[in-house]
């Protein structure tokens, strides 16, 4: 057994302020499903530290594996989010069975294409797309076809299935993957120095331009991958809400009640078929982005 206190990941949460017509995109594009919806619970509010989303409206979707791992919450007065140009949670890269089958359903602006299909420099049983959705979220649609060691990455058959990394976007690498080590206490990281093309067109950079990035493996066949953009502007924030675009990661703990402890955190505990667990708590990480962390029963 693995004495990875983090993993798997259970999903990602984007604040927006047109529920609608996100939803509505991710359904009729990517064929995700409505799963439920309702409102921010004071419970939830609480949790987030977010008092203005009490009573907001919010959409869990269900990839078409069956995968209830996204959820949308509305908040009126959120800013716009920054795509690749603001520290925080950056993107979702999420496992997919045959992206260049899933390319074709891309016919209108609602998904913004900015890399095409194509197998990653890292290795030839990788191959991916990437887009930026109607929230401001950067997606990488990812089809694994092996065993990609040391890595541990899942594989589907299905069109859509689950977030497997959550992308970080931070201006201090080692601060950050320190961080996230701490609560993981196992596995130490990866680190090197890889171009990131997106990155590259994003900011104007030459092509071959490199960046300090880390990997972190997580149980569950899922990582947290961290980019270090130092140019990057501060996380988009909202007063009294969640950031704009990806506003939090959701993961599964081992070691719930000793990281509360540690990082003199509240537990709470929520009853909501989104978590595995009811005891759940919130950290802020170096970069300013959120994580929710809860124990499965």
């Amino acid at each position: 057994m693995s004495n990875r206190q983090l993993g798997p990941i259970v999903g990602a949460t984007l604040i927006t302020s047109d529920l609608q017509h996100v939803s509505k995109s991710y359904q009729q594009v990517l064929g995700f499903n409505l799963h439920a919806q309702f409102q921010v619970t004071e419970e939830l509010a609480l949790l987030w530290q977010s008092p203005k989303l009490e009573e907001a409206n919010l959409h869990v979707l269900a990839s078409s594996d069956g995968n209830s791992w996204l959820r949308i919450v509305e908040d009126n007065s959120a800013k716009p989010a920054m795509p690749l140009k603001s520290h925080g949670w950056m993107s979702l890269e999420t496992n997919v069975g045959n992206v260049d089958s899933l390319r074709k359903r891309f016919t209108d602006e609602r998904f913004t294409i900015i890399g095409e299909p194509a197998y990653l420099q890292v290795s030839d049983a990788i191959k991916a797309m990437q887009v930026i959705g109607p929230a401001g979220e950067v997606s990488y649609l990812t089809q694994i076809e092996r065993e990609v060691p040391p890595f541990e990455l899942p594989m589907t058959n299905a069109e859509t299935a689950g977030l497997f990394i959550p992308v970080l976007a931070t201006p201090d690498r080692d601060k950050s993957l320190d961080f996230y080590q701490t609560l993981n206490a196992a596995d130490q990281g990866l680190k090197f120095d890889t171009k990131v093309s997106v990155l590259n067109n994003a900011w104007r950079q030459e092509l071959e331009h490199q960046y300090p990035v880390a990997t972190l493996q997580l149980d569950g066949k899922c990582l947290f991958e961290i980019d270090q953009v130092a140019q990057a502007s501060a996380i988009v924030s909202n007063e009294n809400g969640l950031p704009s675009g990806i506003g939090l990661i959701t993961c599964v703990t081992k070691n719930i009640d000793a990281i509360a402890k540690r990082f003199n955190s509240n537990i709470h505990l929520i009853n909501d078929d989104y978590y595995p667990g009811t005891k759940v708590l919130l950290l802020k990480g170096p970069a300013g982005e959120f994580i929710e962390l809860v124990e499965a029963s």
